[in-house]
């Protein structure tokens, strides 16, 4: 099983989209205590996403970032999901209208309400695969691989967060 350092954000408000309502509202804000989610994603699939990513000549900016890289994006509006930042040339969408690469977490697809863990407002976290996350200089990206060739099968992304800061965990099993 592999576990990445945890990440830590100062303000919730610099995870928002731009397409977030405005500054003066932050993730989380209608609930002062401390909250956890557990998320559960296959790992074939977040791999899938994640390799889509970082073969991808393009890839998009999400807000306040200035660098294109590799990413998957956790992104809480129509249930909770991952995807891949790379550009599609073709634009192509699936049989039900979805962008490729897209994995939703367990129990948690298109039409459900994920505001009961994750709090009222939608958000989009970035989720680097190029950057060393271990001591060892292992990327997400060589930690998924490395999960799929030792049979793991699910990606586990863990948030804590209140008011003021999230900090996210992930592990393969």
């Amino acid at each position: 099983m592999a576990e990445h350092v945890p990440r830590q954000h100062d303000d919730p408000a610099d995870l928002r989209d731009q397409h977030q309502p405005p500054a003066g509202r932050r993730h989380g804000q209608h609930c002062p205590r401390e909250r956890n989610c557990t998320l559960v994603f296959p790992l074939d699939r977040v791999l899938a996403a994640a390799e889509c990513a970082a073969a991808a000549d393009t890839h998009k900016l999400g807000y306040g970032e200035t660098g294109a890289a590799p990413r998957l994006w956790w992104v809480k509006d129509d249930g909770t999901y991952l995807m891949s930042n790379g550009q599609d040339p073709t634009g192509t969408r699936d049989d039900n209208g979805r962008l490729p690469h897209v994995v939703h977490a367990d129990g948690w697809g298109p039409g459900t309400d994920a505001r009961s863990v994750l709090g009222g407002d939608d958000f989009r976290e970035s989720l680097d695969l190029a950057t060393p996350v271990f001591e060892d200089g292992t990327t997400l990206l060589g930690m998924l691989r490395e999960a799929n060739t030792q049979d793991a099968t699910r990606f586990v992304l863990k948030a804590t967060f209140d008011d003021t800061s999230m900090e996210l965990t992930y592990i393969t099993e």
